[in-house]
């Protein structure tokens, strides 16, 4: 009688339940309190108290026989324009984190679990220290290697654009601001009003999210949990990459 197949790597319903719950958590709450205080009739209305509050301020320095009030109302509605902006750019900003956020989060438990499943077939020190060190694109080939074809995905283009995105957020310019330009223009920057001439000088700074980006990025991490296989067997696996045998191999001498 042959030896019955031994399951590899399972992924147990509650938890995966969980992670769901988590992940649907943090985005809903990171919407109701921060990006809610971001909302165009509330700041426009905060940019005309500064401006308010600027004239009030310069007031006592006012005057008559010397200044223009014409040059105050001026200048005030210069501080309200910058205001506003300052503000726009803080909302850019705190999107950028949420997903930053969500990105992170979901790549830690990804890993965590893999170590821990690793971990019942006595790989232990050296395997779970591979699976924190290599690159997420390393993790995809071992997922590829237990029959399980991330990459061909539906969600895998919008997790890939998020794990850009997120990259850019932290390091500005590099290969990854280049490879979203070519994935992902609509987020990389303005094309339609800009000269030709004028795409080259795009950098990181004209990386624009909306929350319609933040909603999709957040369903590919949903989709992502929903599409691990319950159950990998030992027999499924093939073609396992040489940072992983590395590992097992020290692990089991």
């Amino acid at each position: 009688m042959s030896e019955p197949d031994r399951v590899f790597l399972q992924m147990w319903g509650p938890f995966r339940d969980h992670l769901v719950a988590n992940h649907e958590f943090y985005v809903a709450q990171a919407k109701g309190r921060l990006l809610t205080q971001f909302n165009d009739e509330a700041m426009k209305a905060d940019a005309d108290q500064h401006a308010e509050d600027w004239l009030a301020s310069r007031a006592q320095y006012f005057d008559p026989d010397r200044d223009d009030p014409a040059d105050a109302y001026e200048q005030s509605w210069d501080e309200a324009v910058s205001f506003y902006q300052g503000l726009v750019d803080l909302q850019k900003t705190t999107r950028l984190s949420i997903i930053a956020g969500i990105y992170h989060e979901w790549e830690k438990q990804l890993r965590d679990w893999l170590g821990r499943e690793m971990g019942h077939h006595r790989l232990g020190e050296h395997t779970n220290a591979a699976i924190w060190r290599v690159v997420i694109g390393d993790i995809f080939d071992f997922l590829e290697c237990c029959q399980w074809p991330v990459r061909e995905r539906p969600y895998y283009a919008d997790l890939n654009i998020c794990h850009l995105v997120v990259n850019v957020y932290k390091h500005g310019n590099g290969n990854s601001f280049k490879e979203l330009k070519e994935k992902a223009p609509e987020i990389a920057g303005p094309k339609d009003e800009l000269p030709g001439f004028f795409l080259s000088a795009l950098d990181y700074t004209n990386v624009e999210v909306t929350d319609a980006d933040l909603n999709r990025f957040s369903d590919a991490i949903v989709a992502f949990w929903n599409d691990v296989p319950e159950n990998v067997f030992f027999s499924q696996l093939s073609g396992e990459p040489k940072w992983l045998k590395k590992a097992v191999e020290k692990d089991l001498a």
